[in-house]
């Protein structure tokens, strides 16, 4: 009778222990959702927490493309702004240039002009030169023996003369030309440098020895002090005119 109720007691016992076990169980289940739960809310916060930090690095980046964007923009404006004045400058200049050319187109051509009436007035010279010489012969012989025989003052008889070639003649009018619009004087290179340009044999020394025969129409006058001293040649030719006349 004892062995039976110890076996009641026994079974009871196990349903009981059964019955607390099923409660436990259903009182976890609430708690493993909850704690489910709780962390699918973590990790949208995470994702979130990724995609604004994305976000703010591609503002960052798209930031810092607009600054190197507009820096370019900066630098190009600048070099085209250099490149513009450069390109006035230029025109300026050529424009410059293009008038100087004209401008001396202007005045070869005047030279040229005034080089021809020389060489045409050289040429009647030189034609009427032995009607001259002639005159001062007949006058001599007309002369009384103890008067002082009359010698015009256009030639010399005695040593003025000089035998000028056709090409001295032409030397002379072209610097006679060149000086004539240099008043205040030129060098013997300066006066050369425009020789040669229609006489391209010629030599400084043969330009500066063509001048010294003829001292009364081309003189040389010294200008400067010291280091800075200077030879210029002048046209003197009008003078002869005024003194003689």
């Amino acid at each position: 009778m004892m062995q039976e109720i110890k076996a009641v007691q026994l079974e009871d016992a196990l349903m009981e222990g059964e019955g607390e076990m099923e409660v436990s169980d259903s009182e976890d289940e609430p708690q493993r959702k909850k704690s489910r739960s709780q962390a699918d809310v973590d990790g949208e916060n995470d994702r979130v927490q990724s995609l604004k930090e994305e976000s703010d690095s591609l503002k960052c980046q798209l930031e810092a493309y607009k600054n190197e964007v507009d820096l370019l923009k900066s630098e190009t404006k600048v070099e085209i702004d250099t490149k513009d004045k450069q390109i006035k400058m230029l025109q300026q200049k050529l424009k410059g240039i293009q008038e100087q050319l004209i401008q001396s187109q202007k005045q070869q051509a005047q030279d040229d002009q005034k080089i021809k009436e020389l060489m045409i007035k050289l040429n009647t010279t030189k034609m009427e030169e032995p009607l001259m010489e002639n005159e001062v012969i007949t006058l001599d012989k007309d002369d009384d023996v103890n008067e002082e025989p009359r010698i015009p003052r256009t030639l010399n008889a005695t040593s003025g003369y000089i035998q000028v070639t056709q090409k001295d003649a032409k030397l002379i009018g072209l610097i006679a030309t060149f000086l004539h619009i240099h008043p205040f004087g030129a060098s013997v290179d300066y006066v050369w440098s425009y020789l040669q340009k229609m006489e391209p044999g010629i030599r400084p020394n043969e330009v500066e020895a063509l001048m010294q025969r003829f001292p009364q129409v081309f003189k040389q006058e010294l200008s400067g002090i010291g280091a800075n001293m200077e030879r210029r040649w002048q046209f003197s030719g009008f003078n002869i005119y005024r003194t003689t006349h």
